[in-house]
C-alpha cells in the first residue's frame, strides 16, 4: 500500500543508479555516465536534483528535462585530490548578512 503523496512525509527512499558506457564508432569506451534516480518509497514520488544544467555533458554533472535524473561524469579509478575544496552554507531566512 502507498501513502498519498500530499500526506507523506517522505521519510524513506530508493535510489537507483546505473552506469552508461559511451562508445565512439569503433566500440571502444570513451566515457562512462552514472544516471542516479531517488524516489520516495512510501508514496513513489521522484525526487528532482536541484542546480545542475540540464542537458548532458561529459565533464560535469547534469540532470533530464524534469531534473528527476542525474547524469554524473565518472571514471574508473581514484581521482587526483583537488588543491583546493568548496563548500556552500545556505544562509536561514531572515538571519543578518
Amino acid at each position: 500500500m502507498t501513502t498519498p503523496r500530499q500526506s507523506c512525509a517522505h521519510e524513506r527512499f530508493s535510489a537507483h543508479v546505473g552506469v552508461q558506457r559511451l562508445t565512439d564508432d569503433g566500440g571502444r569506451v570513451r566515457n562512462f555516465i552514472a544516471e542516479v534516480q531517488v524516489s520516495c518509497t512510501d508514496c513513489g514520488e521522484p525526487f528532482h536534483f536541484l542546480c545542475p544544467d540540464t542537458g548532458f555533458s561529459f565533464t560535469r554533472p547534469t540532470v533530464n528535462v524534469g531534473a528527476t535524473m542525474l547524469h554524473a561524469p565518472i571514471a574508473p579509478g581514484e581521482a587526483v585530490l583537488p588543491d583546493r575544496i568548496r563548500f556552500e552554507v545556505q544562509r536561514p531566512v531572515g538571519s543578518g548578512s
